[in-house]
């Protein structure tokens, strides 16, 4: 079965736009995950081209962890999410939501 991601990073922030402290354990995980994506993306000069980040997969097929290495960009039709995808598992995604979040590396640029 394919996964695909569809986040958008606000769900897990409060007022403030800092992280909720009242989700459960796996929904922070997730989130920093997610977060790393968006900080690979927001960080390099090359934010359109499609590449890999330092960001590990965070599946387990088979209960053995994934080997691949993120692969990451801004949507070419929406600048606003980012899609992300590991070319060794099915894992996939789309993250909307983070301009201005606390992983956002432009606003530092």
């Amino acid at each position: 079965m394919v996964n695909t991601w569809y986040t958008n990073i606000e769900h897990f922030l409060d007022q403030d736009g800092l992280p909720a402290i009242d989700i459960p354990r796996r929904a922070e995980l997730l989130l920093d995950y997610l977060g790393s994506i968006i900080e690979a993306v927001t960080s390099r000069n090359n934010k359109n081209g499609i590449e890999t980040t330092d960001v590990q997969c965070r599946r387990r097929p088979q209960h053995r962890r994934c080997v691949g290495r993120i692969i990451a960009a801004l949507h070419e039709d929406d600048p606003g999410t980012i899609r992300w995808m590991c070319p060794v598992c099915p894992d996939k995604g789309f993250i909307s939501g983070w301009q201005g979040s606390i992983w956002d590396e432009t606003k530092d640029t």
